[in-house]
């Protein structure tokens, strides 16, 4: 825009014949004699120049990097009483200059373009006088151009010509960075220039971040969106009405609004502000990536400018020092809550409950329920899960149990995880069928397997030599649309050998070459040693033959080898006429 009203509204100054300083455009300087002094000198005491001014003034032959460099250059390092002429020219200027080294050079195309220290140059000049439009086409154009490099590299450049400015320097065009990374999709180079601004000490503007976390949350890249939050918040940046909107989006569709907003409920007593389950969640996020130290000191912060409630904040402290295992922090911090007039809630005896649980303290962890029922207060599904899980990790079956009908009693229904652990300890004591029994009461309840929930059972089945029961939880294992992997059949073999039943397992073995699985020569040695144990020397040997035949990467161990060697010598001397 600005080149073409400077194309056009500047002939009458070249018809009327000023050139260089004043000169006609007949005494031009030759090339020589051109240096970026007298060009930029030109530029600044013109109040407009065109391109026709320019190529009267000035020879075509000028190189067009270094001389462009070097005038935008001494332009950005000078304030100006107008900048805004002074920019409307170094932009003609620049234009020209490219347009006038094609010309001289059509062969090589690669001529006319400008150096990227140029357009972050002249970006910055644009910027300080105000003309965003621009300076926003020129440095998405810049951006588009020099994409091959590294952010990294781009913003090492771009903010070396902010600096080379001196004092005449804004940080304008640094805020117009991120806007445009922003308006080319480009949400994670956009974070990358708010951290290299902020470690530098130029803190990026409130629109810059929320214009960064709309972009992310747009596309999908709820990480990059949780990591300016984070980043703008921990810079005390504090979020606004458009930013606490954009995070409850990105909580939205990543499908934990509802259960973090029912945490912040739990803790509370009722429900709170949009902005608080924000500031939560990015809370929640940090103690879970366990840096705890970090999300305390955040926590805190929060708590001193009335972001979070009290007690919100000194929940979610104990929760964090409960993630690290540092229970003695945890209950120093509780103490303080109460001395601080904070009421307990069920979340903070959870927290508690489970660490307890963990550290194998069960008899700690039922104390704190007795303590937090005494207080009126009731355990939620959360806090069943973990003493459900503490009790069978012990092998306290009976006591688990009866937490699991209380639960149930309440309405709850257990996690996957307890599920697990309660499998694990009756299948480890011989009650699989029971095992069994409680996991088809669990699953008619909404809970969903996972491969531990199967393979718990599978393994519990080959403890009491049920090859019947392996082979049923495997097909429902494959229903439920898990697929086992090479080492989940050589385990399944193993255990129905275990079982006495090498048939069975071989017809897994055709199983894993229609999958397309290259079975390993553990899984062969187990099936052939089997066969021989069980006294089927005739299928050990087809076996053996279909194993050096079928892959001859294939090696069956010496101690597989020897046995089948002994086996047909003790067959043969069976049959042997002299015997």
């Amino acid at each position: 825009m600005a080149m073409n009203a400077a194309k056009s509204g500047g002939r009458a100054v070249a018809r009327r014949g000023v050139g260089l300083l004043g000169r006609s455009p007949a005494s031009a300087l030759s090339a020589a004699a051109v240096t970026p002094q007298l060009i930029s000198h030109y530029l600044a005491h013109n109040p407009r120049v065109t391109w026709e001014a320019l190529s009267a003034a000035f020879p075509a032959s000028a190189a067009p990097h270094g001389p462009v460099d070097a005038v935008l250059l001494s332009l950005a390092r000078h304030p100006h009483a107008s900048p805004e002429p002074v920019a409307k020219n170094a932009l003609t200027f620049f234009h020209w200059s490219a347009a006038a080294a094609a010309a001289a050079d059509s062969s090589s195309p690669s001529s006319s373009s400008h150096s990227l220290r140029s357009y972050c140059l002249l970006v910055h000049l644009l910027s300080r006088a105000a003309l965003f439009r621009d300076a926003s086409v020129l440095l998405e154009a810049a951006i588009a151009r020099h994409s091959s490099s590294p952010a990294s590299s781009f913003l090492d450049a771009f903010f070396a010509a902010y600096e080379d400015s001196g004092t005449a320097a804004t940080t304008r065009g640094l805020h117009l960075l991120v806007h445009a990374y922003v308006r080319l999709r480009l949400p994670e180079e956009a974070l990358e220039a708010c951290r290299y601004l902020a470690q530098r000490g130029v803190l990026p503007s409130l629109s810059a971040f929320n214009a960064t976390l709309h972009a992310a949350q747009r596309s999908g890249a709820f990480r990059v969106a949780w990591e300016v939050f984070e980043l703008m918040t921990l810079k005390r940046v504090y979020a606004d009405q458009s930013t606490v909107e954009l995070v409850v989006g990105v909580l939205s569709r990543e499908g934990k609004l509802a259960r973090t907003a029912s945490l912040v409920k739990r803790i509370h007593g009722k429900k709170c502000a949009p902005g608080i389950v924000a500031h939560v969640a990015l809370t929640l996020r940090m103690i879970e990536e366990e840096r705890v130290e970090q999300a305390i000191l955040l926590l805190k912060r929060l708590l001193q400018r009335n972001i979070l409630l009290d007690d919100i904040a000194y929940s979610l402290i104990v929760h964090a020092y409960c993630r690290i295992g540092d229970l003695n922090s945890a209950f120093e911090q509780r103490d303080d809550m109460v001395r601080r007039g904070c009421r307990l809630n069920a979340f903070v005896y959870t927290c508690l409950i489970r660490e307890h649980c963990r550290d194998d303290g069960v008899d700690e962890a039922v104390q704190l329920l007795q303590e937090m029922l005494s207080m009126g207060l009731k355990p939620y599904d959360a806090t069943f899960n973990y003493l459900i899980a503490g009790c069978f990790r012990q092998g306290r079956v009976e006591e688990g149990l009866a937490y699991f009908e209380n639960m149930r009693q309440e309405g709850f229904v257990p996690d996957i995880g307890a599920c697990n652990e309660m499998l694990a300890a009756l299948c480890n004591a011989g009650e699989v069928d029971k095992a069994n029994k409680l996991l088809t009461a669990v699953l008619d309840n909404g809970t969903v397997p996972d491969k531990d929930t199967y393979w718990r059972l599978i393994d519990g089945y080959g403890k009491v030599g049920d090859a019947q029961g392996i082979v049923k939880i495997y097909h429902e294992m494959e229903h439920g649309g898990i697929n086992p992997g090479v080492e989940d059949f050589s385990t399944l073999i193993r255990l129905l050998c275990q079982c006495g039943n090498p048939k069975e397992g071989e017809k897994f073995l055709t199983v894993m070459k229609r999958k397309l699985q290259t079975p390993t020569s553990e899984v062969y040695d187990m099936l052939i040693s089997n066969y021989c144990e069980k006294g089927n020397t005739k299928r050990a040997l087809w076996l053996y033959d279909k194993m050096i035949t079928e892959n001859e990467k294939l090696i069956p161990s010496a101690e597989t080898f020897m046995m089948l060697v002994r086996r047909v010598i003790k067959v043969n001397n069976t049959c042997s006429p002299n015997s």
